[in-house]
């Protein structure tokens, strides 16, 4: 059994910002995301473009949808609760000095979720660790983990047909305005057991390589 990790905002950016979380949605698993991502991608950029979609995938995720408490994550969450008790004359200046902490508020918490994977994946599960900050390629998630890239999640996928193109759907998402890296990272440690395709429900796809559209796949 796989857990779906997503330990920074990146991937769910990319895809809620052209309409794509199914391919996440479609992994029969477990969906694990720190309260620091929750807190960055609904407190962070409250205008982003993408931030309504994010908030329904969030609200709608249910059980399956794991969000992992941190300390950093909390700390985080309180400094935006407290910018409701701000003068109106400060509000910008704070809003900019909270938007500055959460790079290292992120980086810490993707610390602490790698430090629980390490000790939390027993039995057969495995988990799945999907990111585009450069930072998790240099972390330890433990030895039943598989580390992939948004580019090679996008790859594999194009791979087994679920997407015409990876090329399309990332081209989509520059065209929406955001420069995803296209990075290729797929590392897979020694116990990270089978192919995600496993897990992954393949259900009412049609998608073919060379089709037409943007080779993105997506709804139209």
């Amino acid at each position: 059994m796989i857990s779906v990790v997503v330990p920074d905002t990146g991937p769910l950016i990319s895809l809620g910002l052209v309409g794509r979380l199914d391919l996440v949605d479609r992994f029969n698993s477990q969906i694990l995301i720190t309260d620091a991502v929750r807190t960055e991608l609904l407190e962070g950029r409250p205008s982003a473009p993408e931030r309504e979609a994010l908030a329904g995938w969030i609200a709608a995720g249910g059980n399956r949808l794991r969000i992992v408490e941190t300390p950093s994550g909390s700390l985080l969450q309180r400094a935006f609760d407290l910018l409701d008790y701000v003068p109106e004359d400060r509000l910008d200046h704070e809003r900019r000095k909270v938007r500055r902490e959460m790079r290292n508020a992120g980086e810490n918490s993707i610390r602490d979720l790698a430090e629980e994977m390490r000790g939390g994946l027993v039995g057969d599960t495995t988990g799945l660790v999907l990111f585009e900050d450069r930072r998790v390629r240099n972390m330890d998630f433990g030895p039943r983990v598989r580390r992939l890239s948004t580019w090679s999640f996008a790859l594999a996928l194009e791979a087994l047909d679920v997407i015409p193109s990876a090329e399309g759907l990332f081209d989509e998402i520059e065209r929406a305005g955001r420069m995803a890296s296209r990075i290729v990272f797929d590392q897979r440690r020694a116990e990270a057991g089978d192919d995600f395709a496993e897990s992954y429900d393949m259900t009412g796809l049609a998608a073919k390589k060379g089709g037409g559209g943007d080779g993105s796949g997506g709804p139209r």
